[in-house]
């Protein structure tokens, strides 16, 4: 966001995310180290990009560095390429869960990131060229959400009970709770100035963490998904050595 200078007190609010983030961090670690899981099936080394790369960037803001000035206010650039990096990531990989075609996805990630980039324009400039990147960012914003819960619902060649229930809360928790981020925008100093820096700060940081790290939790949450089809050696693609049907682990 683009803020005057907090004096150190963002510093604090900044580490308390760092700390936030390094518990998706801890999540995501427990998926890999599940000999039980299906870690490619599951892409938890891509999920892990999310909390480890937000973790990175928090840290980065807390010790002061990217920060740069724009007409006398202090931008934290490493949040805007926290965003670019992450939130694409958290987009596709509600895809991935239930198999979206690729260019579907694809899609959704390509305008996340125009969003972000044009938001950041938004922030960095001044007049009408800024007004101008915020309704470009809007717009981009919610064509993602109709990509997202319009298209991977009709694209989606995977719609078994269990990953359609982790599809859906993986969607709602990123695509509801964006929605208050053009709010918060608007109501910050760079916008109307209805809410103080500090504020600003605060709140951005929360839906921060809010948004990342329980979306790694719901994964765990629904983990059976992702079980090895071997479980042991009498146990094949959900047959057992005598032919009988053995029941597939489920999230429940």
């Amino acid at each position: 966001m683009l803020s005057p200078s907090l004096g150190g007190v963002d510093s604090v609010v900044y580490g308390l995310g760092t700390l936030g983030m390094l518990v998706g961090v801890a999540v995501v670690w427990w998926l890999l180290r599940d000999d039980t899981l299906d870690a490619a099936a599951g892409r938890f080394r891509t999920l892990m990009i999310v909390p480890a790369f937000a973790a990175l960037s928090y840290a980065l803001m807390t010790a002061g560095v990217g920060v740069f000035s724009v007409g006398g206010y202090e931008v934290e650039g490493a949040r805007y390429l926290d965003w670019l990096v992450t939130t694409p990531v958290l987009v596709a990989y509600a895809g991935h869960v239930v198999d979206v075609d690729r260019s579907v996805v694809l899609g959704a990630a390509g305008l996340d990131a125009v969003m972000i980039l044009t938001g950041f324009v938004a922030t960095t400039t001044a007049g009408t060229l800024r007004w101008a990147a915020f309704g470009v960012s809007s717009l981009a914003f919610v064509l993602m959400l109709y990509v997202m819960f319009v298209q991977f619902p009709r694209r989606a060649n995977t719609e078994t009970p269990e990953r359609r229930r982790l599809f859906l809360r993986l969607r709602n928790q990123v695509g509801v709770l964006w929605l208050l981020y053009p709010v918060i925008w608007l109501a910050s100093p760079v916008g109307f100035g209805l809410v103080s820096t500090l504020g600003t700060a605060m709140l951005v940081t929360f839906m921060g963490v809010a948004a990342k790290v329980p979306y790694t939790w719901v994964v765990h949450e629904h983990r059976g998904i992702f079980r090895h089809e071997r479980l042991d050696d009498g146990v094949v693609d959900g047959t057992d050595a005598g032919g009988a049907e053995t029941p597939v682990a489920t999230a429940d």
